[in-house]
């Protein structure tokens, strides 16, 4: 009897392994984010006399403000990933759905509301002591306190200021906003009615909303406003930019894009949950590592030059993007189990796990950066090397620390 209760302490249960393929992606698009805001929004200057000028050959990496459906569509994976997790718990299943949604949403702002923080404090020290230098002390107060509402995180729901000046401060913070706001209605919908949403709301919505959004050129903004026809005047209708005479039944773009990713993260979820009981043979896992190869060789081709003379509209790169998340959470083909091999694993899994990090941060960073290498001018156009490389560095290695720093407090309170 000894011998056996020896054979069964010697048995110790295989610790899975991280499939760490997705979060080398989610790495490679807050990189390239980086270069979009550095070369489309941040590298201008004014020229005294006609506004602010935009310099043409500064959009690098253009194609990234498609790619940020990633982010979206691995949050929705995730979301429904923790609420089937906790389904089988007995205490956890007791409480109401409203409260399971606000403990589930009070767990995403402990874990993103210190370096949303961060991200807001740089972006007002930063800008207004570079981007706006003749800002006094009384004109930065008075801007942060009208901006309340963004520091409490509802900045894609239109509660935002009403100067464009904040805009310039740390304005890629919407996207935050809107994935808190918008994962706890749909939280909450899992947790009262999963079938429903399964079965119903996620694929309508899904194809819904993501027509429209295809069909009308919407982008997403924290400063757009759709109103899905119902508008009062001729403005506004597919999407631009809100005004005065704008609607008032509407709904900030940004919260309708991080929507439709959440709801594709969700079906891709049970998706992926399908098809990992089916046995694939070698030839099947070949087609699938093909498939991978094509689709991530367009969307790293697209994110990177977004060619013109191949020119790809705006939901086959969704399409293109859906497809690589997939398979990289499904984890059958040769492509993404190379990449979760055992040398790289941990480099992958660390630098997806401060990618969120790296986006929350690098617009005031980027800001430094510029300003620091002097005034920019049509003339004397930033390069990529000289502006990009540089901001990438420092933003990562800024990550990095803040990561480590609140790991360390985590440490200190538990022991």
């Amino acid at each position: 009897m000894s011998e056996v209760k020896n054979e069964v302490k010697k048995v110790k249960p295989k610790k899975k392994e991280r499939n760490v393929a997705i979060e080398l992606w989610r790495f490679l698009i807050a990189i390239s984010i980086i270069g979009f805001h550095i070369g489309f929004i941040i590298a201008r200057t004014c020229d005294g006399s006609n506004g602010y000028f935009m310099i043409p050959e500064a959009k690098w990496f253009f194609g990234s403000s498609e790619v940020l459906l990633i982010f979206t569509l691995t949050a929705g994976y995730f979301m429904a990933a923790h609420h089937e997790k906790r389904e089988n718990d007995k205490e956890y299943k007791e409480k109401s759905a409203s409260r399971r949604a606000w403990d589930y949403t009070w767990s995403r702002i402990k874990g993103l509301l210190p370096v949303l923080v961060i991200g807001y404090v740089i972006g007002v020290l930063f800008c207004t002591r570079f981007y706006y230098p003749n800002y006094n002390l009384q004109q930065t107060l008075t801007m942060v306190v009208n901006s309340a509402w963004e520091f409490l995180g509802f900045h894609a729901a239109g509660l935002r200021s009403t100067g464009n000046e904040f805009f310039n401060l740390n304005g890629p913070l919407w996207f935050i906003s809107a994935i808190i706001i918008v994962g706890y209605f749909l939280y909450w919908l899992l947790c009262k009615y999963k079938d429903l949403l399964i079965g119903f709301i996620a694929p309508f919505g899904f194809i819904f909303f993501a027509g429209w959004w295809s069909f009308t050129g919407t982008r997403a903004s924290q400063t757009a406003w759709s109103t899905f026809g119902l508008q009062t005047t001729s403005t506004n209708g597919m999407g631009g930019a809100a005004t005065d005479t704008t609607a008032t039944i509407g709904f900030n773009n940004g919260l309708i894009f991080v929507l439709i990713g959440l709801l594709g993260g969700i079906l891709i979820y049970y998706l992926v949950k399908v098809l990992k009981e089916h046995n694939f043979t070698s030839y099947g896992k070949f087609g699938l590592t093909v498939l991978n190869l094509i689709c991530s060789g367009l969307l790293l081709w697209y994110t990177i030059y977004q060619p013109t003379y191949f020119n790809l509209e705006r939901w086959t790169v969704a399409l293109l993007i859906i497809v690589v998340i997939t398979l990289s959470l499904l984890n059958e083909d040769l492509l993404t189990k190379l990449l979760n091999n055992k040398i790289t694993n941990r480099i992958f899994g660390y630098l997806g796990s401060i990618s969120l990090q790296i986006y929350m941060l690098h617009y005031p960073i980027a800001i430094l950066i510029i300003t620091l290498l002097g005034k920019n001018t049509q003339s004397t156009a930033y390069g990529f090397w000289k502006v990009f490389v540089p901001t990438t560095i420092v933003t990562v290695i800024f990550s990095m620390v803040v990561d480590l720093f609140f790991k360390m407090l985590k440490s200190s309170k538990e022991s």
